[in-house]
């Protein structure tokens, strides 16, 4: 993968994690980063199985997401 691909993505994935957490804030980070998966595959800037496994890596931080939405949700009831 290009140095400067891998740079974005990893600060794209920061504020993937470190951002106020409600769904809409998520659903823009997520395109951005899903963005930056796709047109570096699209530029030959990362390979498929890169890009496979940078896909992989973001579909886990949304299940981590919606179960801390979930269980924000949760302990709000209570």
């Amino acid at each position: 993968m290009q140095i400067n691909l891998r740079k974005t993505l990893d600060a794209s994935y920061v504020r993937l994690k470190h951002m106020e957490r409600s769904p809409t804030a998520f659903a823009g980070n997520y395109a951005l980063c899903l963005g930056v998966i796709m047109g570096g595959q699209t530029c030959k800037g990362m390979s498929m199985k890169e890009a496979e496994s940078e896909r992989a890596y973001l579909a886990m931080l949304a299940a981590l997401f919606e179960i801390q939405l979930g269980l924000g949700r949760d302990v709000t009831r209570r």
